[in-house]
C-alpha cells in the first residue's frame, strides 16, 4: 500500500512541477487504490476508514482553496492521500503538509524580498479585523512575491513521507 501510495505521490509531484495540476485521473486512481487496499486488509471497517481519511483529508484542505490559497487539485490529493492513510494518518500527514509548505512559502518571501510587504497586508487585514469585527482579505499584486504560486504537491509528498516515517517509528 505504501508503495502505490508513494509512487502516485511521485507523479503528482512531477506533473505539479512541470505542468502546474494535478490530474484528476491521478487523485481518482489514489483514492480508488486507497479505498481498495483498505477495503483488502480490513473489509467494511477499512473501506469506511478509507471514506473517513478522503474526507478529514478533503476537510482540512478545503477551506484553503475557498481562500484561494491552493488548488483544487492539492485538496482533491489530500483525499487520496487520506483514503490511503485513513483517518489518523491523514491528521499527521495534512499537518505536516501544511508546516512543510508554510516552510517553503516563507522561503520564497524570504528569497523574493516579499515577507515585509505580506506582513504590512496580513497587519491591515487584522487591523481591519479588529476595527470593524468583520474579516477583510486584501490579495496580494500580481508583481508581489506573495502572488508567486509553488507547486504544493511538493508539501504534500514530503509531508505524507514524513507521516509514513513517523508511523513507521512508533
Amino acid at each position: 500500500m505504501i508503495f502505490v501510495l508513494l509512487c502516485l505521490l511521485a507523479v503528482a509531484v512531477w506533473t505539479d512541477l512541470t505542468r502546474h495540476r494535478i490530474p484528476n485521473t491521478l487523485t481518482l486512481a489514489m483514492l480508488v487504490s486507497g479505498l481498495g487496499m483498505q477495503a483488502w486488509a480490513a473489509g467494511a471497517t477499512g473501506v469506511l476508514e478509507a471514506l473517513g481519511g478522503a474526507a478529514i483529508g478533503l476537510g482540512i484542505f478545503l477551506p484553503f482553496y475557498l481562500l484561494r490559497g491552493m488548488g483544487a487539485g492539492d485538496v482533491k490529493l489530500m483525499a487520496g492521500v487520506g483514503a490511503c492513510l485513513g483517518m489518523h494518518g491523514v491528521l499527521l500527514a495534512a499537518g505536516l503538509s501544511l508546516g512543510i509548505g508554510s516552510v517553503i512559502g516563507l522561503v520564497l518571501l524570504l528569497v523574493h524580498r516579499g515577507l515585509k510587504p505580506a506582513m504590512q497586508r496580513y497587519g491591515s487585514t487584522l487591523r481591519y479585523l479588529a476595527v470593524t469585527g468583520k474579516w477583510s482579505y486584501v490579495p496580494p499584486a500580481s508583481g508581489e512575491a506573495a502572488a508567486i504560486r509553488f507547486p504544493y504537491a511538493i508539501a504534500i509528498g514530503l509531508g505524507t513521507a514524513a507521516a509514513l516515517w513517523w508511523l513507521a517509528i512508533l
